[in-house]
């Protein structure tokens, strides 16, 4: 168990979202990097949808009950007992050990995933927060002082060896390089003016000051998106990894919290294996579109599935048994 003793910032519980209630207003939620959220499970003998604690500032936890707990988003910044701990390495905590998070490089958010999962209240098939709405995660808000983080079942008596380490996935292998996420062409694509759509692949696109988790912001490094003439469209589904363009010309890209309508045209759709990247970026790095088409996403989604394959293959090469819960 950990109780949380100071928090600067937001820290909510996540886990893979709350799927089958969008046309009922409710947004699918979750975690943003969905790929290290499953590396991190996996490596601690958890269920793949295991709850886990996202946490964007500095949080302060003091460890209660013995427990296991694993940093899954590459470039964690973390201290345990004000020594410095790594990301993809099982720590083990004894009571009175203190826990400090702290803004992470790059990104914005720590992922913090415990052995047993962060248990709270199943709500609508998931534990992820909904802040808007006033549920799930922890009584339906974000972490406070005071709040108790307890582990939910132990499903397995293994879990990385804690003399290993994982290296956790990481979206761009060279920091001077743009981020290349893979899309589809949206419904309203072939709205956009013959030199947009051209732009729309050609040039760098940054991420903005005005983002959320509900989306990113990207401005174009040379000029904003136009479309051939002025489009008026009715409101429509969108979901995560939805690229639409307001007025401003500036694509918009919707992560996990995004609402589940719209009305902006739909210029593209990220390759659904590719939405956990957005949660490496931080403000100004480029983004390099990369339009494919339904064979090639196959492609890149048979490409990401034999990665997760060979994390999972590097974490039963390491689980350890005689390290027990």
């Amino acid at each position: 168990m950990l109780k949380l003793v100071k928090a600067q910032g937001q820290g909510i519980v996540s886990d893979a979202g709350r799927w089958g209630y969008q046309h009922e207003g409710v947004p699918v939620g979750g975690v943003l990097d969905a790929f290290s959220y499953t590396v991190g499970n996996r490596a601690l003998g958890n269920a793949d949808n295991a709850a886990c604690l996202e946490l964007m500032g500095q949080f302060d936890f003091v460890c209660a009950k013995p427990c296991k707990v694993l940093l899954a988003n590459r470039g964690a910044n973390a201290l345990l007992n004000n020594k410095p701990v790594l990301c993809g390495q099982v720590l083990v905590l004894q009571v009175g050990d203190v826990l400090r998070t702290l803004p992470p490089s790059p990104g914005f958010w720590n992922m913090l995933c415990l052995k047993g999962g962060v248990d709270v209240p199943v709500v609508m098939g998931s534990r992820s927060t909904c802040i808007p709405a006033g549920f799930g995660g922890f009584q339906g808000r974000a972490l406070q002082v005071g709040d108790e983080v307890h582990a939910g079942d132990l499903h397995s008596s293994c879990s990385l060896n804690p003399a290993l380490r994982l290296a956790m996935p990481k979206a761009v292998h060279d920091p001077s390089q743009p981020l290349q996420v893979h899309c589809l062409p949206g419904p309203e694509f072939e709205w956009l003016g013959e030199e947009s759509r051209d732009l729309f692949q050609a040039q760098l696109h940054v991420l903005g000051s005005q983002s959320s988790r509900m989306g990113y912001r990207l401005d174009g490094a040379q000029a904003n998106l136009v479309l051939k003439e002025r489009l008026s469209l009715r409101s429509h589904a969108v979901h995560p990894g939805i690229v639409q363009l307001p007025p401003s010309g500036q694509p918009l890209v919707l992560l996990s919290e995004s609402q589940v309508t719209g009305g902006y045209p739909r210029i593209a759709s990220v390759v659904s294996c590719d939405i956990w990247k957005f949660a490496h970026l931080c403000i100004g790095q480029g983004v390099q579109w990369v339009m494919v088409d339904t064979t090639q996403a196959t492609r890149v989604q048979l490409f990401h599935d034999k990665e997760l394959e060979r994390y999972q293959y590097a974490i039963e090469s390491g689980f350890s048994k005689n390290h027990g819960n």
